[in-house]
């Protein structure tokens, strides 16, 4: 029997992925990029000479253009919702597997610098296996001398003699390094390893006397100061306070950040959360320990910190030391005098405190201005002067960027004016100080530049020049009218140094280079690699033709000594 012939009648059934309505809602996912495209277009444009708001304007358009792409495509896309729920997953997937898998560095401008596996140990498990071993190679009998005091005797006191780096930045707290031993012929004789090994992270640079280098290092849960021989890389002695940094942060991290200061035997160090330690230079036996913002608090509450920790280095004047712990209370109320405070530095007893600034990250310093010792300190709004007895302040003046960061310290200029500059846009001015003789204080700009931009890197002026980083850029200003010279090379948030007539950098990427001090644009000396990870935002120091650099990854001590200047 045969079946009877049937005809379907019912509409066919289409594959079609995009109707003319889905091609219609997909208008609106490309007017979206479009718009991100001309708002980053516009900012880059706006921001073009600038480089931190120039990478930072990324992040104010893609998340938010993102954010509003991914509402569409929940939302109002018009595809199922088990298309729009696993693309949704497919992406989560991919991201969480991306940061299981790597981990970023970023750089000073905000930028990813570098991947690096997660199966990798970090630079904290490096430096703590490091430390392992130098302890388990400690022979019985180094121990046992060690321990046993009838066999040890008193080490000599440590004494400043010519060469030497007490402190931030030298004895002038300039950059500058007079006489310096230093070959500039890196073809034929390239600086020479003589240690290198890991420590803690931190952004503090070395004070070296003898052959004692004194740096800062974040050991675990412990803020430390220690001494390296110099020699050697040896450690020699570490203080631990048991304090960290509480931030979590692309590139700044936890850790100390300010440069120890010696003075008269002894060591005075600050840490990120206000630890101001005084410690025997040659044993690094505590002599006095306070918390500058428990001090600068009510009794009850502790001043609040500044966003990436305290900064400053300790300034020693006369018998006191200065530190500034701002004078900001949580909440931003700005209650107490305490913005720059000074301590007896034998007895460790806060003699003054004055001020309501808040705290920025720059070191303070002296210079007589009009005849008068002027303790000047860059606070977050801009600068100010204080006096060296009972700390008032004698003038203001404003310069303040969004995130409130000064890190540069000002310069005098050999007509007692003031070079005093800062990043993110804002640039330096030059600043004319008048009073004194029963007159007010007053501080006058005589010009103003954007194009000179220390972010957190000091600059020097040498022979009516100003040489520095604007912003990641190699500079060289006329401070007599606030005109750019030159500009040369990309180096990143690296530090200088001004050895004799030549400028010595270690760049935020590791690279050593020597370039000439000169208003006309120069060419490169030398260069040198050093580091291969990390980024180096620490000042190097040259001593007697040795030069110590650092990261918050390791030190290394080389040898660019010049046999003939020696001679």
């Amino acid at each position: 029997m045969s079946l009877p012939l049937t005809t379907n009648t019912s509409a066919p059934v289409t594959s079609a992925p995009l109707t003319k309505d889905l091609r219609g809602r997909w208008v609106w996912a490309v007017g979206i990029l479009a718009i991100a495209c001309i708002a980053q277009g516009t900012l880059w444009a706006k921001w073009w000479e600038d480089p931190t708001f120039f990478n930072m304007s990324v992040l104010f358009v893609w998340p938010a253009a993102l954010f509003v792409l991914a509402i569409w495509w929940i939302f109002f896309s018009g595809w199922s919702w088990r298309v729009r729920m696993g693309l949704v997953g497919v992406i989560a997937a991919l991201v969480i597997g991306f940061f299981n898998l790597y981990r970023l560095e970023w750089d000073g401008g905000m930028v990813p610098r570098r991947l690096i596996l997660r199966s990798k140990p970090t630079a904290e498990e490096i430096a703590r296996q490091y430390r392992k071993q130098q302890l388990a190679s400690t022979s019985a009998a180094e121990k046992k001398v060690i321990g046993d005091d009838s066999q040890r005797t008193d080490p000599l006191p440590l004494v400043v003699t010519e060469g030497d780096w007490p402190g931030f930045r030298g004895p002038q707290r300039d950059g500058i390094v007079r006489n310096g031993s230093l070959r500039r012929d890196w073809q034929s004789a390239p600086p020479k390893q003589i240690w290198r090994h890991p420590l803690g992270r931190a952004w503090s640079s070395f004070a070296v006397v003898g052959n004692h280098a004194f740096t800062q290092e974040q050991r675990d849960e412990h803020e430390c100061v220690v001494a390296y021989d110099l020699d050697t890389g040896s450690e020699l002695w570490a203080h631990e306070d048991k304090t960290i940094l509480s931030i979590v942060d692309a590139n700044g991290g936890p850790g100390p950040h300010a440069s120890p200061q010696f003075d008269d035997g002894l060591l005075y160090t600050l840490g990120g959360t206000g630890v101001l330690n005084c410690l025997e230079a040659t044993t690094g036996k505590p002599v006095w320990s306070t918390n500058i913002l428990k001090d600068a608090g009510d009794g009850k509450t502790a001043a609040a910190n500044i966003e990436w920790g305290i900064s400053g280095s300790p300034l020693i004047v006369d018998n006191l030391v200065i530190v500034a712990p701002g004078g900001t209370m949580k909440e931003g109320t700005l209650g107490f005098d305490q913005g720059v405070a000074a301590y007896d530095k034998k007895s460790g007893q806060r003699v003054w405190a004055a001020g309501k600034r808040q705290a920025s990250y720059g070191s303070p310093r002296v210079e007589d201005l009009g005849g008068i010792r002027q303790l000047l300190i860059p606070n977050g709004d801009g600068l100010s002067a204080h006096s060296l007895d009972g700390g008032k302040e004698l003038w203001f003046f404003p310069l303040a960027n969004p995130p409130k960061v000064n890190s540069a310290m000002p310069w005098k200029l050999d007509d007692g004016s003031l070079l005093f500059g800062t990043g993110y846009g804002v640039g330096s001015v030059r600043l004319d100080i008048t009073g004194g003789d029963g007159q007010e204080w007053t501080a006058k700009q005589r010009w103003q530049t954007n194009r000179f931009r220390p972010k957190f890197n000091d600059f020097f002026v040498l022979d009516g020049h100003a040489y520095g980083l604007d912003d990641g850029t190699l500079a060289c200003l006329d401070v007599e009218n606030g005109k750019v010279k030159w500009k040369s090379g990309r180096y990143g948030y690296g530090q200088l140094l001004l050895v004799d007539d030549v400028i010595l950098i270690i760049t935020e990427d590791g690279d050593l280079l020597l370039v000439p001090a000169t208003p006309t644009k120069p060419e490169t000396i030398a260069t040198f690699k050093v580091f291969d990870s990390g980024f180096c935002w620490n000042h190097p120091v040259l001593v007697r033709g040795k030069l110590l650099v650092r990261n918050a990854v390791e030190a290394v001590c080389l040898d660019v000594s010049d046999a003939k200047k020696e001679d």
